[in-house]
């Protein structure tokens, strides 16, 4: 089931190790482009855009920083 995308929201693709990357939402257009901020792994600093479908394929779960870590949301 594909995550509830919202902007401002962190997403975690759920792999292990240097394959794990945590994308920060910066905005959601109404034509369904997605603008986010790579937060940690790969990429890390960089902006990019992507549809909402290529978005949430990515997306496995949310996070939430923790001080020196990213904990999964549970709902």
């Amino acid at each position: 089931m594909p995550v509830e995308l919202k902007s401002r929201a962190c997403y975690s693709n759920g792999d292990f190790g240097k394959h794990w990357v945590v994308r920060q939402i910066v905005s959601i257009s109404e034509a369904g482009q997605v603008t986010y901020k790579v937060l940690a792994g790969t990429g890390r600093r960089r902006i990019e855009t992507c549809s909402r479908d290529e978005f949430q394929s990515w997306a496995r779960y949310e996070v939430v920083r923790n001080e020196n870590s990213w904990i999964r949301l549970t709902i």
